[in-house]
């Protein structure tokens, strides 16, 4: 009979100490998580996300695209100018299908407006 009380006692002990390591583990791991409470606007990278396209005759362009416009695509879709780089900037615009894909979960290349006798692509995905 003391033999299994022994054996009962070091089982609790066991579970005691696995618990404990539990416990702070999860306090670890929620300690690191990123907060759902961050602040809105620019310094919150996920309110939009820029994108570099493919580079062409030496350099390459960027455009930035809103969570809000892959959250609640606009009917008529996106448009806007690229950055400006070698002195010229391209057209972007996706339609509202194209960011509902990409709403999804798909993967969208969009090729730029033709300037300077090329074009660019830029690979869109879902970044957050």
């Amino acid at each position: 009979m003391g033999v299994k009380r022994k054996e009962s006692h070091m089982t609790a002990k066991r579970l005691g100490l696995l618990g404990v390591l539990a416990c702070v583990a999860l306090l670890v791991g929620y300690g690191c998580s990123s907060s759902s409470s961050s602040p809105a606007g620019p310094s919150n990278p996920s309110n939009s996300h820029t994108f570099r396209s493919s580079t062409v005759s030496g350099h390459s362009h960027t455009v930035t695209i809103s969570k809000s416009d892959i959250d609640s695509p606009p009917s008529a879709g996106i448009s806007s100018s690229t950055s400006t780089t070698l002195g010229h900037a391209h057209n972007f615009s996706m339609t509202q299908a194209q960011l509902l894909s990409v709403q999804g979960g798909g993967t969208e290349v969009i090729s730029t407006s033709t300037v300077n006798s090329h074009f660019h692509t830029f690979t869109i995905t879902k970044w957050y």
